[in-house]
């Protein structure tokens, strides 16, 4: 099987590629930095790593999923991993616009391309997007991250209906972790944090079992459910308990 994980640097999604790798799949990973994509190719089998440097804010970036997917010889499953994620309750405009274009406009380049890879070949393909259980909710402390992984998701699920209109043999998988430990809450203690190593083996779980949606772990499962019942004014009024903690974010 082919696999292509973008935004393999670091974090969930450098842990999913090496489970990839290790079970013997052909893995094509990209990011920013050149030196880590090469750091993980070093460390696996000859010829089972295909690097990628790009970034995927950029406008050029379908261009540069083109040429890995090419590389490799087509892809069977691609993980979008890149993501970009901030607390900032004193609103700094490039931390938000940041996020913008590396969590939405970035998604939507390397999605458009690869639905439009399979569906016009007829191929079977499998597109996975690490959303965020701070998509069920809007969270004030980081309002870009929220909103744009509701995006992700909100987005992954119209191509799922899109894939019926087009009679495209496209599955569409939705994670939603909770905290992992990974450089975005690095020396902070959150609750219910989970190790990225476990995070990513259920993200490969999910992907083979074609999970239309799963949520990293069982707690933050039970925790969605919960979410998922508070109506919107509560939630809204539940704000100002974050008042005495804001300059924590």
């Amino acid at each position: 099987m082919n696999v292509i994980v973008i935004g393999a640097t670091s974090g969930i999604g450098r842990a999913v590629a090496e489970i990839y790798i290790r079970q013997g799949h052909r893995v094509g990973i990209t990011g920013r930095r050149e030196a880590l994509l090469r750091e993980v190719a070093l460390n696996a089998p000859e010829g089972a790593v295909f690097p990628k440097a790009f970034d995927v804010s950029e406008d050029d970036a379908a261009e540069h999923l083109s040429e890995l997917v090419a590389a490799i010889g087509g892809v069977d499953v691609c993980l979008y991993s890149s993501g970009y994620g901030h607390t900032n309750t004193v609103l700094e405009p490039s931390l938000e616009l940041g996020q913008v274009d590396v969590n939405a406009k970035g998604f939507v380049r390397c999605s458009v391309w690869l639905f439009n890879y399979w569906a016009e070949r007829g191929v079977r393909g499998h597109l996975a997007v690490i959303s965020s259980v701070a998509s069920i909710l809007p969270l004030g402390v980081c309002p870009a991250y929220s909103a744009t992984k509701k995006f992700e998701a909100f987005y992954a699920q119209t191509l799922r209906q899109l894939a019926r209109i087009r009679e495209a043999d496209i599955r569409i998988t939705v994670i939603k972790p909770g905290f992992v430990d990974t450089d975005f809450i690095h020396g902070r203690h959150f609750p219910m944090t989970i190790r990225k190593e476990n995070a990513a083996a259920s993200i490969v779980r999910a992907i083979k079992r074609n999970k239309k949606t799963a949520v990293i772990d069982g707690r933050w499962a039970a925790l969605g459910v919960l979410m998922r019942m508070i109506p919107s004014p509560l939630w809204n009024w539940a704000g100002r308990f974050f008042r005495p903690y804001k300059d924590m974010f």
